[in-house]
């Protein structure tokens, strides 16, 4: 929330931003704000996982806000790490280089947050002397770190800079040894990153807008099948959904290197499906081309398109691992099109989206018992369901979730959604060991897809390793940021953060959730929890105030016995902290 008009405090200030920007805009503006874009994805999750605020944008570059030197020294030097790794990943066009200046000295905060005074515009002038893809700390800065970040530091001597009165004395921070990426280094690229667009309904009834994602859905499950590719997840590319898009920003956006887009049309019992592969690079068309079938012929389309396009992406020495059929284990026709009518309603993300997919759900089922998919679906909705706390005197949706989340793993062990609805089902048994087992296996199956690591930090979280939770649901972050479920990673890296006694980070985290979902009650009482720590009194009664809203009967005693938490210690945490916010015992 805002703070005081003219409060002052020290603070570590950092400036950064990108080395070349105004030569590169005026080369390509739409590309080169799409990279940058793309690369603060990267550099926004660990200035957050390090306690930083950001303060405010400045076109290429941005003002973060730290309440320590070490950890905005930390927080900078694993940018640069992280950045270093994505140089080598990225053709030339989307590389760019940071430089950061950092500066530690009294601040004033205006009543919107912003921030001035000599320690921000020492840190502005300081960051302009530092090195593409460096680091420049002020004598302050270097006086407070020195013995507590495992990093070198270069003498650059004396400078004297624009409108500072006095000559300061600049570091440059050398190799590094010690500082771990908390958000992991990232893992190989593959040799193509496909996105794939939502296929245009030509159909002129809205009705069919279900088909068309579902088409567009099923291509990006089965691409998803060959290790060899990275496919950008669903929400993702969804976000462009009716929007008119320039291929190139996309893929910047996006650090996709090819596209995919595509048309759809029915008519009475036939269909025609077009698509196109597109190098991102160039923008040229790799390959094309138009099907006319029978709708019931719609998988043999599926299994042409996956064919044809990945042929094109993989060279001749690679084996194929789309093995699978598009369709996840149907031929029905009628099965598959009340699955793809369901999924449209679950990713609505509301009670009522819940209750009408899974209606679609049990339909499919029961025209084909064994097929997978609606089942993984149905026992995600029932467990949605649960946690919001829907109520049915005949039906508990917990038991029908648990329930047709171990029908679909005993169908197919090896399906995503089964290992999805079953990690879930394991982590709210209060069995998160074996929640992290079956999240690993669906990062195993598809390492570019942001759930797996987000159920995998749930996991981790609950079973007693914040610390190695962090990371994990840090990937989460950064893969699934156009996700419907993106509040609730948020929130849970929150509480890793506040079980590591880290509340800076944790307030940073909650205050990213709240702006993506306001009403989420998990985030207030983390928040809650978090201030009491800090001693942030004003801040900490606003949240008390906000579970009391959305929980009028909330107690600390019945709070505990909701807690999934394995140890102890950490549900004890939880609920000192709770109680010392002054909520109800």
């Amino acid at each position: 929330m805002p703070v005081d008009l003219g409060e002052r405090r020290l603070a570590a200030i950092v400036v950064a931003d990108v080395v070349g920007f105004s030569r590169m805009m005026a080369d390509d503006e739409d590309g080169t704000l799409a990279a940058l874009r793309a690369h603060r994805n990267v550099v926004d999750p660990v200035v957050l996982n390090h306690g930083g605020r950001i303060v405010k944008e400045t076109g290429d570059g941005v003002l973060v806000e730290f309440h320590s030197a070490t950890a905005a020294v930390e927080a900078a030097v694993e940018v640069q790490d992280l950045m270093r790794a994505r140089y080598e990943e990225l053709p030339e066009s989307r590389r760019m280089q940071f430089r950061f200046g950092i500066n530690l000295g009294d601040i004033v905060i205006d009543e919107s947050g912003d921030v001035f005074g000599d320690g921000v515009n020492v840190a502005a002038r300081v960051e302009s002397i530092a090195d593409p893809g460096g680091v420049a700390i002020t004598n302050a800065v270097f006086e407070a770190v020195r013995d507590k970040v495992d990093v070198d530091f270069v003498d650059d001597g004396e400078h004297e800079l624009k409108n500072i009165p006095r000559p300061v004395q600049v570091w440059k921070v050398g190799s590094t040894s010690a500082v771990e990426p908390s958000t992991g280094k990232p893992a190989k690229r593959s040799l193509a990153t496909v996105a794939v667009l939502p296929f245009d309904n030509m159909s002129g009834d809205v009705e069919q807008e279900y088909f068309a994602d579902g088409i567009t859905e099923d291509l990006i499950t089965a691409l998803s099948y060959d290790q060899n590719l990275a496919v950008v997840a669903r929400n993702s590319t969804f976000a462009y959904k009716g929007s008119a898009t320039d291929i190139r920003t996309v893929a910047r956006e996006l650090d996709a290197t090819h596209i995919i887009e595509g048309s759809v049309r029915t008519a009475g019992s036939t269909v025609r499906v077009s698509a196109q592969l597109i190098d991102a690079e160039t923008g040229h068309h790799v390959w094309a081309e138009r099907y006319d079938r029978e709708l019931a012929d719609i998988f043999a389309v599926q299994d042409e398109l996956v064919d044809a396009i990945t042929a094109k992406l993989r060279p001749t020495f690679w084996d194929s691992a789309v093995e699978r059929q598009t369709s996840r284990g149907t031929r029905s026709f009628d099965a598959w099109d009340l699955t793809i009518q369901g999924q449209f309603h679950f990713n609505k993300h509301t009670i009522e989206g819940f209750l009408k997919a899974i209606e679609f759900f049990e339909r499919a089922r029961q025209l084909e018992p064994d097929f997978v998919a609606p089942i993984a679906s149905a026992a995600g909705a029932w467990m949605f369901l649960a946690v919001a706390g829907w109520r049915d005197e005949q039906i508990n949706p917990w038991e029908r979730g648990l329930a047709d989340a171990e029908t679909a793993f005993r169908l197919d062990g090896d399906d995503y959604g089964a290992l999805t609805s079953l990690s879930a089902a394991r982590n709210l048994e209060r069995k998160p060991e074996e929640g992290a087992l079956y999240a690993r296996q669906m990062i195993e199956l598809n390492p570019h897809a942001g759930w797996g690591y987000h159920m995998l930090g749930a996991a981790l979280m609950m079973s007693g390793e914040p610390e190695k939770a962090i990371p994990a649901s840090t990937q989460g972050w950064r893969l699934g940021r156009h996700e419907p479920w993106h509040y609730d990673t948020a929130s849970d890296l929150a509480w890793s953060h506040y079980l590591t006694g880290n509340y800076e980070a944790a307030a940073t985290w909650g205050q990213q959730a709240l702006q993506l979902v306001e009403s989420y009650l998990q985030t207030h009482i983390v928040l809650a929890a978090t201030y009491a720590e800090l001693g942030r009194s004003e801040d900490m009664q606003a949240q008390v105030d906000a579970v009391l809203k959305y929980r009028p009967d909330f107690s600390c005693q019945k709070h505990r016995s909701r807690l999934l938490y394995v140890r102890a210690q950490d549900r004890d945490h939880i609920i000192d902290g709770l109680l010392k916010a002054g909520l109800p015992d």
